[in-house]
């Protein structure tokens, strides 16, 4: 097995047992049973906790950041903001129900988590809030009253939203999904800007 799968699984192997059962219970020999290799080669992967935990809270943050950058549709000309807002939040929740175990480490932290994981949380928030920040003042002309709102309150409000859809699938992916999020959205959005709501269908 070449040492970059190796090292792909055994940082896997150590995302689920977190998730699982905290960080108290994060030894090399737990890791080495939940990946299903020898403890030597699980050295070989990675010499001790610090550099395995360090490549895995590195590997999480970036795949959120790139979630969080492909989720945002781009500001076209002929983009409307509205559904921008819908289609962002609906791939961010689609992302997070298609690896759940990875939105779980840094916004669901076990209770013992190094202050490391809420560092690599708190730089996901800042990308995050500056794309929305972006949105809304590119919307600024686009929707009527929106350029009277202060936007950095709106993009704080909006992120918070967000972020507590993203808990409510994580905690109940079977009741909160992201498409049931997607009409939520794209009603909540018509009635706040006065249009006729029109339902999208289910299988959207």
């Amino acid at each position: 097995m070449h040492i970059d799968v190796r090292r792909e699984q055994v940082l896997d192997a150590t995302l689920r047992l977190i998730n699982r059962k905290g960080y108290a219970a994060l030894t090399m020999e737990a890791i080495s049973r939940e990946v299903d290799l020898a403890k030597p080669r699980v050295y070989a992967a990675y010499p001790g906790l610090d550099p395995l935990l360090l490549a895995l809270f590195e590997r999480e943050e970036k795949r959120t950041i790139t979630a969080l950058a492909a989720a945002m549709p781009a500001f076209t000309e002929t983009a409307v903001l509205d559904e921008i807002l819908v289609e962002a939040m609906t791939n961010l929740l689609k992302a997070v129900e298609a690896n759940p175990e990875s939105w779980r480490l840094l916004l669901t932290p076990a209770s013992d988590a190094p202050a490391q994981v809420r560092d690599r949380f708190e730089a996901g928030r800042q990308f995050a809030l500056g794309r929305l920040q972006e949105l809304l003042v590119w919307g600024g002309d686009r929707r009527p009253g929106l350029a009277d709102l202060d936007l950095e309150l709106t993009a704080i409000s909006l992120l918070a939203i967000g972020e507590q859809a993203v808990r409510m699938v994580l905690s109940d992916p079977e009741q909160f999904t992201a498409d049931r999020y997607q009409r939520f959205a794209r009603g909540l959005l018509a009635i706040n800007s006065g249009r006729p709501y029109q339902p999208a269908s289910r299988s959207a």
